[in-house]
C-alpha cells in the first residue's frame, strides 16, 4: 500500500493497540519520535521510532508475547517489516537511566525482537529526543517519566556516537544505509557545531552551505535516501567519497572539547 500520512496515523494506532494488548496493565506509556515528529518523514522510506514504557522490566512471558505480536504485525504490513523500531524499557530504569542496569528489549530495522546488553545510560540520545520532541501516543507526557538532560550531556552522547561511527566498517553497507549514515552524521555535526536540534533534511541543507565542495555528495545522499536506496552510491568513486566524508566528520565531532 502507499503510506500517505493518514495511513501512517492508522498504522501507528494499530501498533499502539497491539502493544497495549500485549502488555495490558503493565503498559505505562508509548512515545513516537524521530522523523515522524521532526518534519522530514518520507512515505515509503522513513522508519517509525517508538519507545514503550512498562511498569517493570519485561521477562520471558511478556517478551514472547511481544515477539509474536511484532511478527504478526509485520505479516500484516510487510512493507513495514524493516522500518519499525520500538524500544521497551521499565519505568524505573527510564527514570534512573544514568545509573540503572535494567535491560532494554528492542525491535529495529536491522534486528529482530531481542534483549539488548547496553545499559540505559548508553541511549541518552534517544531519551533526550523523546523527552524534548516525542509525542505521547499513550500515557503521560515524556517529561513526567524522563529526567531532564542538559544539552552538553546530549552533545557528549553525540560525540560518543561519532566515535562509534568512525570505527564502523562502511565499505560494504548498502547504498541506502550509506546515505542514511551520511545524513545522520550531518545532523550530528550541526548539533555539535551550532547547538541546534534539526531534522536530517535541515542538517543536510546546512552542511551543503558549510561545505560547498561536498554539496553534491549531500544531494546524492538525499536522492538515494528518497529512492529507498535504489539511486546513487552504487559506484566505487561515490561510495569512497561518502565513506571518507562520514569518517572525516565523525573525527571532527569526536575530538575533545578545547579547554
Amino acid at each position: 500500500m502507499d503510506t500517505e500520512p493518514a495511513a501512517v496515523v492508522a498504522l501507528l494506532e494499530e501498533l499502539v493497540a497491539d502493544i497495549r494488548a500485549g502488555l495490558g496493565d503493565d503498559l505505562v506509556a508509548i512515545y513516537v519520535f524521530g522523523s515522524y515528529v521532526a518534519g522530514d518523514f518520507e512515505p515509503g522510506v522513513s522508519d517509525l521510532d517508538l519507545v514503550a514504557v512498562s511498569t517493570r522490566q519485561l521477562h520471558e512471558p511478556e517478551l514472547m508475547t511481544l515477539d509474536r505480536m511484532h511478527m504478526s504485525f509485520a505479516g500484516r504490513h510487510p512493507e513495514w517489516s524493516d522500518r519499525i523500531e520500538v524500544v521497551y524499557i521499565g519505568v524505573d530504569a527510564l527514570r534512573s537511566f544514568r545509573t540503572s542496569r535494567g535491560r532494554l528489549a528492542v525491535i529495529s530495522p536491522d534486528e529482530p525482537f531481542h534483549l539488548r546488553d547496553e545499559r540505559p545510560a548508553e541511549w541518552i540520545q534517544n531519551w533526550f529526543l523523546v523527552r524534548e520532541t516525542g509525542v505521547a501516543l499513550f500515557g503521560p507526557v515524556a517529561t513526567s517519566l524522563i529526567p531532564a538532560i542538559a544539552w552538553p550531556e546530549f552533545v557528549s552522547a553525540i560525540r560518543r556516537y561519532a566515535r562509534e561511527v568512525a570505527a564502523r566498517s562502511l565499505d560494504d553497507v548498502s547504498p541506502g544505509q550509506l546515505a542514511y549514515n551520511v545524513l545522520t552524521i550531518c545532523r550530528a555535526l550541526r548539533a555539535v557545531e551550532t547547538d541546534t536540534l534539526s531534522s536530517k533534511r535541515e542538517a543536510a541543507a546546512w552542511v551543503q552551505e558549510w561545505d560547498p565542495d561536498r554539496a553534491w555528495l549531500i544531494g546524492a545522499a538525499l536522492r538515494c535516501r528518497l529512492s529507498g536506496g535504489t539511486i546513487g552510491f552504487n559506484d566505487p568513486d561515490s561510495r569512497s567519497e561518502a565513506v571518507a566524508f562520514i569518517r572525516q566528520v565523525a573525527d571532527r565531532i569526536s575530538r575533545p572539547i578545547p579547554g
